[in-house]
């Protein structure tokens, strides 16, 4: 931009000073002849004003067109980066529609997920098998199953899958905490950040903490009768909790058949 503004200035400056060089150069020659300035004088000066307007005018012209050309450019550019962020927002927008979409069919985990009738033998190896189907089908690396007494708002643990704690489960209240807050709302609770020293998974391995956890309560007849809590290395998705959320009194049914 500097550059050209140099240039409008340099071709002003030049038709200025032919301008001003052309009458002193028209004075001169009138002091100095008696019979005055000739006729072919004028033409040359008017040729030299004239080629000098030319001049400048073109520069001007050729100023603007540059000018026009790079501002042109920016927009462009500016317009191009405008459309790839929207079309970056429509794709992430399309992806979070495509996984809702991906949506797991309940009846079919229903059978997946449950043992078999003639498996069931009492409510430990239930509430046992049903973590252990889980584990199977969503990969998970540890499992609880709490069952409410039936006197009552104490829920205690009646199934395991993969703990070794120093200490068993303790119990807890509806209500109180994490977990009986979920069996109070009646709703499945994932979580991706996992409260620091809230469990460790213990394996040949050493020990670590799991990257995801989600609670998921079994209702009967309006009544939180169990809650489900997994841990995964790995994150749930949306559609692993409304598949749990849909199996929810389905779980509780099962499980009032053994209270």
């Amino acid at each position: 931009m500097n550059s050209k503004r140099s240039a409008k200035l340099l071709a002003f400056a030049s038709f200025t000073l032919t301008l001003i060089l052309s009458f002193i150069l028209i004075g001169i020659f009138h002091n100095h002849s008696d019979a005055g300035s000739p006729a072919g004088l004028y033409v040359l000066v008017a040729a030299i004003i004239g080629l000098s307007l030319l001049n400048m005018v073109q520069v001007m012209k050729t100023t603007a067109q540059s000018i026009s050309a790079d501002e042109y450019l920016k927009r462009s550019y500016a317009k191009k980066e405008a459309e790839s962020g929207e079309k970056k927002v429509a794709e992430t927008a399309a992806g979070h529609e495509e996984e809702d979409k991906q949506q797991l069919d309940p009846t079919v985990y229903e059978q997946k997920l449950l043992p078999q009738a003639e498996n069931e033998q009492d409510l430990t190896s239930f509430t046992e098998g049903v973590l252990s189907n889980i584990a199977r089908e969503l990969d998970i690396v540890q499992g609880l199953f709490y069952v409410r007494q039936k006197e009552g708002d104490t829920f205690s643990v009646k199934g395991k899958f993969a703990y070794f704690g120093e200490q068993e489960p303790g119990d807890f209240e509806l209500g109180s905490a994490l977990t009986g807050q979920t069996a109070k709302n009646q709703k499945v609770l994932r979580l991706t950040k996992i409260p620091e020293n809230y469990i460790t998974i213990l394996s040949g391995l050493g020990s670590s903490s799991p990257n995801s956890l989600m609670l998921a309560p079994a209702v009967h007849e309006g009544k939180t009768i169990g809650l489900i809590e997994l841990a995964a290395f790995k994150n749930f998705d949306r559609s692993t909790e409304d598949l749990f959320n849909q199996l929810s009194e389905t779980f509780g049914k099962r499980l009032a058949e053994l209270l």
